[in-house]
């Protein structure tokens, strides 16, 4: 069996690690792995990386991406869902420095990298769409996660969704929906495109 991996896009807290957690309990069959940024960040601190500055943010983005193929180098066949995944590290790879005004070259200086990085991209996205005004209402309203970096992520919003449209993307408009409206389109998706078999619920 091959793998088929669809990742689930979208700015923090539109509801990306709650629908894929609903798609977990719902399809046990689904290999689901979420975000974990916080080993590279722990690692970060222990090399003293100042991602201000040019050279740290190189190296501080060399070890997420190392860390990314490695994981996508362990997956099992079958059908993957990730939450974020290799095309929002390489956005944020290549935009975060412009955004602040620098004009480092980080295409040339972590070409091999970016290259291999290239190669674990998603089978299929869904990208989860929302008004930073409605982000921001979530962001607040969610005590259970600190969500520190919400400010500094929002410039990024403005450009990402302009991005992902080279990749194959499914874009469900989470506005007005319900988290349960909201893992019914991503069902019905993953049904259309033979991820999930033509009988599920939806």
């Amino acid at each position: 069996m091959h793998r088929h991996i669809v990742s689930i896009q979208g700015g923090m807290a539109s509801g990306k690690t709650t629908l894929a957690q609903a798609l977990e309990d719902a399809y046990p069959e689904l290999h689901v792995y979420y975000e974990n940024p916080y080993p590279i960040v722990q690692k970060r601190k222990e090399l003293g990386l100042d991602i201000r500055t040019e050279d740290g943010f190189v190296e501080n983005q060399s070890l997420f991406i190392q860390a990314e193929i490695e994981r996508f180098r362990h997956f099992p066949d079958g059908h993957i869902i990730l939450d974020r995944g290799p095309e929002d590290l390489e956005f944020y790879t290549l935009h975060y420095p412009q955004i602040h005004g620098h004009d480092w070259d980080i295409e040339s200086r972590l070409k091999t990298e970016l290259e291999a990085l290239r190669e674990c991209r998603s089978d299929q996205i869904l990208y989860l769409r929302a008004s930073n005004q409605l982000l921001q209402t979530r962001r607040d309203a969610d005590q259970t996660r600190t969500r520190q970096s919400f400010e500094r992520h929002q410039p990024l919003w403005a450009l990402e969704e302009n991005w992902y449209k080279q990749f194959p993307v499914y874009p469900i408009d989470t506005t007005a929906k319900t988290p349960e409206k909201v893992r019914q389109a991503a069902i019905h998706q993953l049904s259309v495109t033979g991820i999930l078999g033509r009988g599920s619920e939806i």
